[in-house]
């Protein structure tokens, strides 16, 4: 299936696969051709879907910025942004 033929949906999850957990979220929203915004959202559904897991590894952004967040799983209480790791799950 080509890049053209498959939904941006499927090709952020495609792309986080891929990078083998080097990768920033702004550059695959890139990639894709969506907003960060929109690449948020889509981690958030594959996230619900059991497909990608979020992690918190540190308490804040890293020194090169912001972009790699997905603000609605930050843990909550949590004040300001915080550097998350996002990894595919393992299927059975």
């Amino acid at each position: 299936m080509s890049a053209a033929t498959t939904s941006p949906l499927r090709r952020v999850l495609a792309e986080i696969t891929e990078s083998r957990g080097d990768f920033n979220l702004d550059q695959v929203a890139r990639t894709v051709g969506v907003s960060a915004d929109e690449a948020r959202a889509m981690v958030d559904y594959w996230v619900r879907k059991g497909r990608l897991s979020v992690e918190q590894i540190g308490s804040g952004c890293p020194t090169t910025g912001c972009g790699g967040c997905v603000r609605s799983a930050c843990p909550s209480g949590t004040k300001g942004p915080v550097l998350l790791a996002i990894t595919p799950r393992i299927r059975d």
